[in-house]
């Protein structure tokens, strides 16, 4: 197994970063719902809640991982929401993901965080087999619930 070096965004990776969340959002047959950009990547690197890295293998870039601080109040403790991991079809089944979920288990020990948490598409079968292999646990009795664009701005005059 190769060893995956696991870098900070910088601001001259934000090309890549936005290049390959758009080949993500392909991959999740999502493009059309994408609306992120450069412009909106360059945020990530002037705020602290949020952390995006960079997967590389021998200087190539082969992937990306965002996720951000979370809060429990059932568990009065810290976690961690990863928001997207994305390692790119060719460096698949190489350990690389195995060995990005290691970084976020050391880390989570580190700073005494409770849980990590993420979703997965249904349809992603290699990504839910995967999660399963680490014994993650499948949340069936939660839902998740989304408002954003036309009903979010709305929200106020609903309340």
């Amino acid at each position: 197994m190769s060893k995956l070096k696991i870098t900070h965004l910088k601001q001259e990776d934000l090309d890549i970063l936005e290049a390959m969340i758009i080949e993500f959002a392909k991959y999740e047959n999502m493009l059309n719902d994408l609306k992120c950009t450069k412009e909106k990547l360059q945020q990530i690197l002037n705020n602290e809640h949020i952390c995006a890295f960079l997967l590389k293998e021998d200087e190539k870039t082969i992937g990306y991982m965002i996720y951000f601080y979370t809060f429990s109040s059932f568990l009065g403790s810290r976690g961690i929401y990863l928001e997207d991991i994305y390692i790119r079809e060719n460096f698949r089944k190489k350990g690389y993901g195995r060995q990005v979920f290691k970084f976020l288990g050391e880390l989570c020990k580190k700073e005494k965080l409770a849980r990590l948490d993420w979703v997965c598409l249904n349809e992603n079968i290699l990504g839910i087999n995967f999660y399963e292999s680490l014994k993650a646990e499948h949340l069936k009795q939660w839902r998740n619930y989304r408002l954003s664009g036309k009903n979010l701005a709305k929200l106020c005059d609903l309340c």
